[in-house]
Parts: C-alpha cells; sequence; structure tokens
C-alpha cells in the first residue's frame, strides 16, 4: 500500500516537471520579451494620438484664413447711382465658399487618417491586454472581441479608401488563436496568443504604416504648405495694404497662424517618419518572439520609436498652446 502510494507520487511529479518544461521552453516567453512588447503597445498608442492635432490645426487655421479674407474689404458703399456696391460682399462669399471646398478636401484625408488609426488603435489595444499581468479567461474573451472590431475597421476603411489595394484583415486568425489555445495552461495561453497575433499582424502593420504615410506626407502636409504659400501670406498683405497700418493684434495674429503652419508641417514630417519606424520595431519584435530568449539589451527600433514619438509630442504641445 505504501509502495503504491510512493510510486503514484513519483508518477505524479513526472507529469508535472514533464509539463513545466514542455509549457515553458516551447511558448513561454521571458520577462524580457514580454517587456519590449509592451514598450511597443504603449508607444503604439501614444502615436495614435498624434495626428488627431493636424486635423484640429488645419480647423483653426481656416477659420483664421476666413477672418483675415472678409476683413479686408469695405462693405455697403453706393456706387455713381446711388445703389448698394455688392462686389466686395459677393468676393467675400465666394472666398469664404472656397475656404468650404478646401476645408472638406482636408476632412477628407482627416478622415481617412482617422480610420488608419481606429484601425491602429484596436490593434494596440490587443497587445496591451496580451501583456497583462491580470490576464484572464475574460480578457481572452475580449481579446477575440476586439479581433472582430479590428475587421470591422479594416472591412470599413478598404470600402471607403483602399478598395483597390484592400488592407488584410487579420482580426479572425487572432479570434482563431484565441479559440485554438482555449484548453491550455493561462499564462501559456496568453504568450501564445501574443506571439501569433504579432506574426499575423505584420503584413497589416506595414500596409497600415504605408497608408499612414501617405496621408502625412502627399496630403496633410501638402495642405500645410499650401495654406502657408496662397493663403496666409496673400491675406495679410492684402490686409496690411488696405489697412496701411496694423495694430499690434493683427500681426500677432497672424504670427501664431505662421507658427501653427509650421509646426503643423514639421509634425506631419514626424508621423511620417515614425511610421517607418513603427514598421521596423514591429518586424523586429516578430524576430524576436518567436521562440523564447533573454534580451540582453532592449530593441533598438521600439527604442527609436519612442523616441520620436517624445519629439513629436513636443511639436504636439506647440500646436496645441
Amino acid at each position: 500500500m505504501e509502495k503504491n502510494r510512493l510510486s503514484n507520487r513519483i508518477v505524479l511529479c513526472i507529469i508535472v516537471l514533464f509539463a513545466a518544461v514542455v509549457l515553458t521552453g516551447c511558448a513561454v516567453l521571458t520577462s524580457s520579451q514580454v517587456r519590449e512588447v509592451d514598450k511597443f503597445a504603449q508607444a503604439s498608442n501614444e502615436y495614435t494620438e498624434l495626428p488627431g492635432t493636424l486635423a484640429n490645426a488645419y480647423g483653426v487655421l481656416l477659420r483664421n484664413n476666413k477672418l483675415l479674407a472678409v476683413s479686408r474689404y469695405e462693405y455697403g458703399k453706393s456706387d455713381a447711382e446711388g445703389r448698394i456696391d455688392t462686389a466686395k460682399s459677393n468676393k467675400a462669399w465666394d472666398e469664404l465658399r472656397r475656404a468650404y471646398e478646401i476645408e472638406k478636401e482636408f476632412n477628407m484625408a482627416g478622415k481617412r487618417m482617422d480610420g488608419a488609426l481606429t484601425v491602429l488603435k484596436d490593434y494596440s489595444d490587443i497587445l496591451s491586454i496580451l501583456v497583462s499581468d491580470d490576464y484572464s479567461s475574460a480578457l481572452s474573451e475580449s481579446t477575440e472581441k476586439l479581433g472582430e472590431s479590428l475587421d470591422s475597421g479594416i472591412d470599413s476603411y478598404n470600402d471607403r479608401f483602399s478598395s483597390e489595394k484592400p488592407m488584410k484583415k487579420v482580426g479572425g486568425l487572432i479570434a482563431q488563436s484565441v479559440r485554438a489555445a482555449g484548453g491550455i495552461y493561462l499564462r501559456h495561453r496568453q504568450i501564445k496568443i501574443l506571439r501569433d497575433t504579432l506574426k499575423a499582424a505584420d503584413p497589416l502593420i506595414s500596409d497600415l504604416m504605408d497608408e499612414i504615410k501617405d496621408i502625412a506626407l502627399n496630403q496633410l502636409k501638402l495642405a500645410f504648405d499650401n495654406y502657408e504659400r496662397n493663403y496666409l501670406g496673400k491675406e495679410f498683405k492684402s490686409v496690411a495694404n488696405n489697412s496701411r497700418r496694423l495694430p499690434v493684434t493683427a500681426i500677432q495674429f497672424v504670427y501664431d497662424d505662421l507658427s501653427r503652419v509650421r509646426e503643423a508641417s514639421l509634425l506631419s514630417d514626424q508621423i511620417a517618419n515614425a511610421a517607418g519606424t513603427y514598421r521596423l520595431a514591429h518586424q523586429r519584435l516578430v524576430e524576436k518572439t518567436r521562440q523564447r530568449m533573454d534580451l540582453k539589451s532592449a530593441i533598438v527600433e521600439i527604442k527609436a520609436l519612442n523616441k520620436e514619438i517624445k519629439e513629436a509630442r513636443k511639436v504636439k504641445k506647440n500646436i496645441e498652446k
């Protein structure tokens, strides 16, 4: 009887040790690997907050341009026959309509950027869950739901902005990984889903960063540069010539706009540059999590991404002053 009990204990210990070796050796990442994923997820969340500043800045610029445009004329003068001369008011109205058209064109770029960032935000949220110290079955279900939300965002973006070259959906693959890992030890399941998610999402991240870079450089930056070249300077000179003498408040008004438009142009560059770094950092993260290893130092590309985001946030604050 005593021999049987001892034999059962030995067998049980062997089973437990074997399971621990399999689960630890095959899939569970080291704390240094998880830490780098966490850093990347945090950087990703911070990155999604930057582009919205561009839309807000351009809205302020357009508003100010309207104020300048309609302030340079004198209205209500009578012509030689005593009738009200409507030429100036008609011209001012045409300028307001043109400003609306420019704002509408920019809004399409802004909506395109918002659509791309919605997809990126869902992905960042998934990564944040998968590196949580409090991972649970409930969070596992949240990951699956976020995967569905991710695909919904991709579908919406493809329909509106990228129908000719649609971005690949990955939410289904993430949900599949969650379900496939259903019976595995919780911590092991968490890391397996994380690793599968990083690998599945890499093509999406590459496409997404191409989109963000294109919007930032070929639409937003061009809009800001065009505003300074064809609107702000033109309106200031016109107001100055009509007024002959300008109060310091008017000069400060235009100077603030000049500062805002140049900072926004700089931020467009920074967002585009960080998109390239984001792509590289994600690729390196996939490589560094393929197998269990101790990372002796931080992943260089993630450090670079954090640095670029930090610099961009300084410019963002300057614009929002």
